[in-house]
């Protein structure tokens, strides 16, 4: 799975923001419709379009997408749209 890929597809997603990093090149993906009381803000975190590997919030912490088994587009789509819904209550 290509991070230029991801970033297209994330991008078409009306609740989320693309934020570029002050101080590198690298990417997080924000929750725009997120409820307040939440302390994060974003979903999918360090992402480098040059290359393959990007992380995602998990239990409490920042974990590799490799860790968490995603494996393609469609199953990082799912758990995008899901911590969309929880970050939204």
């Amino acid at each position: 799975m290509d991070n230029q890929t991801v970033l297209s597809a994330l991008s078409k997603i009306p609740e989320l923001r693309i934020n570029r990093h002050e101080k590198n090149e690298l990417y997080n993906v924000e929750c725009i419709t997120r409820n307040p009381h939440h302390r994060r803000k974003n979903i999918v975190g360090d992402i480098n379009p040059g290359g393959r590997s990007f992380i995602l919030y998990n239990n409490g912490k920042w974990v590799s997408k490799n860790k968490l088994g995603i494996q393609n587009l469609d199953q990082l789509l799912e758990w995008v749209k899901k911590d969309i819904d929880h970050l939204s209550r």
